[in-house]
C-alpha cells in the first residue's frame, strides 16, 4: 500500500456503512446456531437470522459503562458521589465545538456493587453514526473549511478538518472511550498542529502493516471507517516521532457516548463489562474460601472476587506469563487487594498427583514457594486434588463477543474447535482441584455454542461428580441458547448475554456454575 499512487481511491466509511463479515464456513456455524427471524422492511419480505442482527450490533460499544465499585476502598454511593461531580466538570469544560455531553449515575438495579454510567443520547450521536466525515452540525458556525482540492473531495475526505487514521485495535480502544495514543495511529494529513480539531479513522480490512506508518494521507487507498472527532495532543510530526504519549484527545464519537474515566478513581472503581461482573457474583465467594482464578489475567474478575470476601481468605491467581502476572500483581497492589498470591504457570498442568501422605495445602505450597526471576512470580509448580473450595474458570476463547469489534480474526471453523478441545483441558485439571462441595464457574466471552453450551453438556457427561447450580434470580442475563443439547430446567440454570437483547445493552457472554457432589 506504500506503493499507492495518491490517484488510488480510499473507501472511506460511515459505522452504519461498515459491515462486519466473517468466512462463509464460520458464518454458515454460527448462523445455524441462531433462529432465523422474518420481517417487514420497506415492504418487501426480508428474512434475517440473529447472528446479522449481532454482527451489526458488533460494531459499537454498549451505551452503558458499568463502574465496578471496589469495596475494599471505597463504597457504593462514595462513588456515585465522585463520578457525578467528575462528569459534571468535564460536562462544563466540553470544547467548543462540540455540544457538551451529559450522562446519568445509577446504581444498579440489583447488584450491589455496581454503578451504571450512561450518556444521554443527542440527535447528534445519530447523525454521527450515519457520517463518514464531521456532520455540519457539530462543526462551529464561522469555521470554514481547511482543506481544498477536487481530489481531496472526491476520495470522500473532510473539507472541515485534517485527518488522522488509526490501526483497527486503537480504533476499537476509541470507540471503548479511549483516547489515541501515538502508538496506535498509522497515517495522518499533512500539517496538523498542536491543539488542532481532528477527523479520527480507523483502518480495517487488511493489516495494518500494510500501512507504513507515517504515510501521508494523499497516499492512502485502504478502508477505513469514521470514528469521531478529537484535539491533536501535539503537531502531526510528533506523532511519528514519539513511540508512546497522548495523540488525540477525543471529543465526540460516532458511537454511544462513552463517559470520561480514564484515571477517574483509581483503585476505587473498575470499569468492567455487566457480565464480567456477574462472574464472580455466580461464584459466591465467602470469607475464609481458598479460591483458584485459573486463567487471571489481566485480573479484574480477580480483584472483583477479592473485594467481595474483603481480603479473608485466599485467592490463587494463576496465568501463564510472567510479564503478565507481573502486571496482574501491580493491579492487585493498586485495589488493596492483598490475599490475592500472583503465580505463573500453565493452569493445565497445575494437578499434582496424589502421594500417599497428607497432601500439602495451598497456603504452606505457596508459603514455601521461592522466586528464581527478579519478578518476584513465585514458582509454583501446582496443587493436589481437592484443594480449592471455589475455582473460577475463564479460560482463553474466540472472543467472538467482545463490542466493540471492527473486524473479526476467526477464519475457519477448525479454530473455533480448537479453542472447545483447549477449554476442556482446562476443565480436566479444574475438576479434581475442587474440593467435594466446592464450587465452579464456567465462563467465556464468546458467542460460540461449542464453547459455550456444548462445553456444560461436556461437563455434566463426562464428569458425574459435577452437577448445574442455578445463578441467582438476581443477576441478569438470558438462558442458554435452545437445542444445544441442554434441557430446559438447565438453560435456564445459565446466564447467556446477547448483543441484540433488547433489554440488557451488553457484549455476548456466557456463564455457568457447578457444584461438585
Amino acid at each position: 500500500m506504500g506503493s499507492n499512487s495518491p490517484l488510488e481511491f480510499p473507501e472511506v466509511l460511515s459505522l452504519s456503512q461498515l459491515k462486519v463479515t466473517l468466512p462463509q464456513d464460520v458464518y454458515n456455524d454460527l448462523a445455524r446456531q441462531y433462529p432465523t427471524s422474518r420481517g417487514i422492511q420497506d415492504n418487501v419480505d426480508v428474512v434475517t437470522t440473529n447472528l446479522d442482527d449481532i454482527l451489526e450490533r458488533m460494531k459499537t460499544s454498549p451505551a452503558e459503562t458499568c463502574c465496578r465499585v471496589n469495596l475494599l476502598k471505597a463504597c457504593v454511593d462514595e462513588v456515585i458521589d465522585a463520578l457525578n461531580i467528575h462528569l459534571s466538570m468535564s460536562h462544563e469544560n466540553g470544547h467548543e465545538t462540540s455540544q457538551k455531553q451529559e450522562y446519568s449515575v445509577r446504581r444498579h438495579d440489583t447488584i450491589k456493587d455496581l454503578v451504571i454510567v450512561r450518556g444521554i443520547p443527542s440527535s447528534s450521536n445519530k447523525s454521527m453514526f450515519d457520517c463518514s466525515v464531521p456532520p455540519r452540525t457539530d462543526i462551529i458556525s464561522d469555521k470554514k473549511d481547511i482543506m481544498s482540492g477536487d481530489s481531496r473531495r472526491k476520495k470522500g475526505w473532510p473539507m472541515s478538518h485534517r485527518v488522522v487514521i488509526v490501526d483497527r485495535f486503537c480504533g476499537e480502544a476509541v470507540l471503548r472511550g479511549a483516547n489515541v495514543f501515538v502508538k496506535g495511529i498509522l497515517c495522518a494529513d499533512a500539517g496538523i498542529k498542536e491543539e488542532e480539531e481532528v477527523a479520527v479513522y480507523a483502518h480495517v480490512g487488511q493489516s495494518s502493516k500494510q500501512v507504513p506508518r507515517g504515510l501521508l494521507l494523499e497516499h492512502y487507498a485502504g478502508k477505513c471507517v469514521f470514528l469521531g472527532m478529537g484535539r491533536s495532543y501535539c503537531k502531526r510530526s510528533d506523532y511519528f516521532a514519539n513511540s508512546s504519549g497522548l495523540g488525540v484527545l477525543m471529543v465526540k464519537l460516532a458511537g454511544p457516548p462513552q463517559p470520561p474515566l480514564n484515571g477517574v478513581l483509581v483503585g476505587k472503581i473498575m470499569l468492567q463489562n455487566l457480565p464480567s461482573v456477574v462472574v464472580a457474583h455466580a461464584l459466591d465467594p465467602k470469607e475464609g474460601d481458598v479460591i483458584l482464578d485459573m486463567c487471571c489475567a489481566p485480573g479484574g474478575k480477580t480483584a472483583h472476587v477479592a473485594s467481595l470476601i474483603g481480603n479473608k481468605g485466599m485467592i490463587i491467581a494463576c496465568d501463564k506469563g510472567r510479564k503478565k502476572m507481573t502486571q496482574a500483581r501491580e493491579f492487585f497492589q493498586s485495589m488493596g487487594a492483598t490475599c490475592i498470591v500472583p503465580i505463573a504457570a500453565d493452569s493445565t498442568k497445575l494437578l499434582l498427583s496424589e502421594t500417599g501422605d497428607r497432601a500439602p495445602r495451598p497456603k504452606e505450597i505457596v508459603e514455601s514457594a521461592t522466586s528464581e526471576n527478579s519478578d518476584g512470580i513465585l514458582n509454583v509448580e501446582g496443587f493436589y486434588p481437592g484443594s480449592f473450595d471455589r475455582i473460577l474458570l475463564d479460560p482463553p476463547c474466540s472472543a467472538m463477543g467482545l463490542r466493540p469489534k471492527l473486524q473479526v480474526d476467526i477464519n475457519t471453523t477448525v479454530e473455533l474447535l480448537k479453542h472447545s478441545e483447549y477449554q476442556k483441558q482446562f476443565i480436566r485439571c479444574a475438576i479434581p482441584l475442587l474440593k467435594s462441595g466446592g464450587t465452579m464457574t464456567y465462563s467465556t466471552c464468546t458467542i460460540n455454542q461449542l464453547e459455550n453450551e456444548a462445553i456444560i453438556k461436556f461437563i455434566l457427561s463426562e464428569f458425574p461428580c459435577m452437577e448445574l447450580l442455578p445463578i441467582p434470580d438476581y443477576l441478569p442475563g438470558l438462558p442458554a441458547l435452545p437445542g444445544m443439547g441442554l434441557s430446559e430446567k438447565e438453560r435456564h440454570m445459565i446466564r447467556r448475554f446477547d448483543p441484540c437483547d433488547k433489554k440488557i445493552d451488553s457484549m455476548g457472554f456466557f456463564v455457568a456454575k457447578f457444584h461438585k457432589l
